[in-house]
């Protein structure tokens, strides 16, 4: 199928829809596409909790998948 029937498809099937909330969906899944670039920035208030998050591992100041999960499961036992 070509792009231009591809297009008059999505056009048709879009025109026959109803669900505000699936339309929205669909534009913000268009304007993601649009939108890309090469670079993704890591908004501010994210990268200073993920450079947190890195200094505690380099001080070893973690806790394994597993210790987690037996936390967990330790927990469910109470």
């Amino acid at each position: 199928m070509s792009t231009s029937e591809l297009k008059n498809k999505l056009k048709e099937k879009i025109e026959s829809l109803n669900e505000a909330y699936f339309l929205e969906e669909l534009l913000n899944i268009i304007e993601l596409e649009s939108n890309k670039s090469d670079v993704f920035e890591i908004p501010e208030a994210h990268s200073d909790g993920l450079e947190k998050s890195l200094n505690q591992m380099d001080k070893g100041a973690i806790t394994t998948h597993e210790q987690v999960m037996n936390d967990l499961h330790d927990g469910l036992k109470d």
